[in-house]
């Protein structure tokens, strides 16, 4: 099988070579706003989610990361609560909490380890149950209903994901991991998925891996280089 990685670098909002393309998957990870010092954090989640949902298909999954945000600064969580009332076609079908493994904090409030992944559908999208590696080691609560693995379904809380601790191609680049499981769940062999803002080229590796199809979107010809995507 041979498997397809499209890179595109152009800014996504402008350019032409996504025009009439659509996707079972969308993974997004935009600028999440004031979180780290560069100059395009700056966040406008409607935005972006017009963009992944004029790119989906009728029957898709959008995956938009995000965060809770600062005081007087939550952009993520504003879009979370209005998205079903702006665009009714489109559902929270759930919302994803990747618990990292280093905390940081100040000395009056609980440590944080926290970011988000709200998983947006429409219609009846693909969804392969994830599972994890640990079996559990009993048949079921109920001898009438036993489970149907071996092995725990994953929850809606990711605690088993390190995050890269060094070494980062991109200042906001999360773990193929991450990633791999998104794709593994929300699409199936031979599917393409759409990342319109690519970064370090976290998708295209996932889906690779998986035998998915990708069409990566990055503005920084820097980035797609460090990447190895050029």
């Amino acid at each position: 099988m041979v498997i397809l990685i499209e890179v595109i670098c152009d800014d996504v909002f402008a350019t032409a070579e996504l025009a009439g393309l659509t996707f079972p998957l969308v993974i997004c990870d935009p600028p999440y706003g004031n979180i780290i010092p560069e100059k395009w954090d700056r966040a406008d989640y409607p935005k972006w989610f017009d963009l992944c949902a004029r790119h989906a298909c009728q029957t898709a999954t959008i995956a938009m990361w995000g965060g809770v945000g600062k005081v007087r600064n939550r952009p993520f969580l504003h879009f979370a609560a209005t998205v079903e009332t702006h665009r009714p076609e489109w559902q929270i079908k759930n919302w994803i909490t990747w618990a990292k493994k280093r905390a940081y904090g100040v000395q009056d409030n609980y440590l944080f380890t926290r970011e988000e992944c709200l998983i947006l559908t429409r219609g009846e999208p693909t969804f392969n149950i994830p599972l994890l590696e640990t079996k559990r080691g009993y048949p079921g609560y109920d001898p009438a209903y036993p489970a149907k693995s071996e092995f725990y379904r994953r929850t809606n809380v990711w605690t088993d994901i390190t995050e890269i601790m060094r070494g980062k191609i991109h200042p906001t680049q999360k773990p193929d991991s991450l990633y791999e499981i998104l794709v593994a769940t929300h699409t199936n062999a031979g599917d393409c998925i759409l990342d319109p803002c690519a970064g370090s080229g976290t998708t295209g590796r996932a889906a690779e891996r998986l035998g998915r199809d990708s069409v990566l979107v990055e503005i920084s010809r820097e980035y797609i280089a460090a990447a190895g995507m050029l």
